[in-house]
């Protein structure tokens, strides 16, 4: 790769099946050492694009390049020795054991050491001695993710990567991801779970309905945050103040519930709540950034 290409760089790619278009029209490029996170709901094409992006689906329009160099089905296995791949439910030849297929990958990449591998075996603590395909869906996943960093390839692409994992193997995969971006690694992992990504990577991508939608650093995600506010008065009406966001209003018995998200000075927020009449509770807090991105969801949706 030249000092100045792009690790990823997917231009205008479109994928159709029959008339549906599982992607439109997609822009993505990705620096080397940077941590991307490729976030959406299920079906929003975000497999159909790392298909294309590895050639294992060709594109309909549009191009695919990895480390400088054109991307087809034709000659994507050239690529894929400088590639760790790993995704939820990856098939993965059932009849040889752990210890077989991890140690077939080692022979294929250049990189890595000893003490990486058994760094890695120590991390997941995969059963390598029993053949793939009697393992369960959790020790599968461990092995899928041990043979993707194996050799410390140049990219790491990761479809879905905490399928099936528990939360003690999820934070071990998050720490290693954390690991691979203090080294200076390329990592392009997909997810629906929007808290996974925001711990780890740098920039945050969100398709929806196949196109783009988002494509924002994780500091700047960060302030889309805000606070959500819930108060209950027995003043009627009471109305929100200038800067709120979301806004959802339900009358009681005893009086009003008033909820939305606040983006504006807190200092302003205090003053408002301090001015509030007959306020009978008050409760502020984070404000959920996984409603964030279901609202810009909404807004493709009803475009």
């Amino acid at each position: 790769m030249s000092d100045t290409s792009p690790v990823i760089h997917l231009q205008g790619v479109t994928k159709r099946f029959g008339k549906f278009n599982a992607a439109k029209a997609v822009d993505i490029s990705v620096p080397e050492g940077q941590i991307v996170g490729f976030v959406g709901a299920n079906g929003a094409g975000k497999t159909t694009t790392i298909s294309m992006l590895l050639g294992f689906l060709g594109v309909s329009e549009g191009a695919v390049d990895l480390f400088g160099a054109r991307v087809h089905p034709s000659n994507a296995h050239k690529s894929h020795k400088h590639i760790g791949y790993a995704a939820g439910d990856m098939e993965l030849p059932g009849q040889l054991t752990g210890k077989q297929y991890l140690g077939f990958l080692r022979s294929q990449r250049t990189g890595g050491t000893n003490e990486q591998y058994h760094e890695l075996l120590k991390r997941f603590s995969p059963q390598l001695d029993k053949k793939i395909h009697t393992l369960s869906r959790g020790n599968k996943q461990k092995i899928a993710l041990v043979a993707a960093f194996v050799g410390e390839p140049e990219l790491i692409v990761l479809d879905e990567p905490t399928s099936g994992l528990d939360p003690v193997m999820q934070e071990a995969f998050l720490s290693l991801v954390r690991e691979y971006r203090e080294k200076g690694k390329t990592v392009f992992m997909s997810s629906h779970y929007l808290q996974e990504v925001m711990d780890v990577c740098d920039r945050v991508i969100l398709m929806s309905n196949g196109r783009i939608v988002e494509d924002v650093l994780t500091s700047e995600l960060m302030k889309m945050g805000g606070k959500q506010v819930r108060i209950e008065t027995g003043y009627r009406p009471t109305k929100p103040p200038k800067d709120a966001e979301s806004v959802e209003t339900e009358e009681t018995e005893r009086g009003v519930i008033l909820q939305f998200v606040y983006k504006g000075d807190l200092g302003e927020l205090q003053r408002w709540l301090a001015a509030v009449k007959q306020l009978r509770d008050v409760e502020v807090s984070e404000y959920n950034l996984e409603e964030a991105f279901k609202s810009l969801y909404q807004t493709e949706e009803g475009a």
